[in-house]
């Protein structure tokens, strides 16, 4: 099935000072631990402006609402996703949030994030809601990678630790990406750099989820967080140089903000998004 490239601010480059985003902050729970991510509920400021950031969780009712008065205010072409602060797949609000604006907004351009461990698993499901434009975070393709970053997993109501787990969680994301972008939605893939863990890994990243069939590439620097607080970010040099190693395999998406959970407006027209 052929897949055109999105008017998405976060995944088209001329998009981005043009076209309005929209996250719900509905999904809090999240099934997999990494390292870097400390889910909080936090106001705006200058220090929390990073993903699995919001300052409320939204009811589905109170995010259609939001919607409403977004899409009022921005009209149609705008962009209305779920990004967290958890992971959206692993909460039955997103999919009662997203049956809420598909059922009052017809044709709406419905984005979702994940770390793609439920995605086989719900695919169904987010076909059924038309979405059409997907992120999904893949840190590396080698378990033995992965489970630094990812200590653990939870699936089918087990704790899975080690390779074990981070295996099971790039099992799912490989084939997550093979049917999403089989079903026609757009595959951007998002891979944290995280110095001396996963940074000569990325370029491997981006050739595995190219051929899984993702159509756009992501890489973005760490945020210190969580038990990696006090983890150096990677350089302006050695981004810019995964970057370009990176644009064998794919278009690689520069401008991304890194945006929090409950992010609201023009990203290309925030100081800090």
């Amino acid at each position: 099935m052929k897949t055109t490239a999105p008017f998405h601010p976060c995944m088209n480059h001329d998009a981005h000072s043009r076209v309005a985003r929209l996250h719900l902050p509905v999904a809090p729970r999240c099934n997999i631990q990494c390292r870097f991510c400390s889910r909080k509920v936090t106001p705006h400021d200058t220090s929390t402006h990073c993903p699995g950031r919001a300052e409320r969780i939204l009811t589905p009712g109170q995010a259609l609402e939001k919607a409403r008065n977004f899409m009022e205010q921005w009209g149609r072409d705008a962009i209305i996703g779920i990004a967290g602060p958890g992971d959206p797949l692993a909460n039955a609000e997103t999919f009662e949030t997203l049956a809420l604006i598909h059922g009052a907004f017809p044709g709406a351009n419905i984005c979702l994030c994940t770390n793609g461990l439920l995605l086989p698993d719900t695919l169904g499901q987010l076909r059924a809601l038309e979405l059409r434009h997907l992120s999904l975070t893949v840190n590396g393709v080698s378990p033995d990678i992965v489970q630094h970053i990812t200590p653990w997993i939870e699936y089918n109501g087990r704790r899975i630790r080690g390779a074990d787990g981070a295996a099971i969680l790039i099992d799912h994301q490989m084939n997550g990406i093979r049917a999403a972008s089989g079903a026609g939605m757009f595959v951007k893939v998002n891979t944290v750099v995280v110095p001396r863990v996963n940074d000569h890994h990325v370029p491997a990243v981006a050739a595995a989820v190219q051929a899984a069939g993702a159509h756009l590439f992501n890489p973005v620097p760490l945020i210190p967080g969580g038990s990696l607080s006090s983890h150096s970010r990677p350089g302006c040099e050695d981004m810019n140089r995964i970057r370009e190693e990176c644009r064998g395999s794919l278009p690689v998406f520069e401008l991304c903000k890194q945006c929090r959970a409950d992010a609201e407006g023009i990203p290309g027209r925030e100081a800090c998004a």
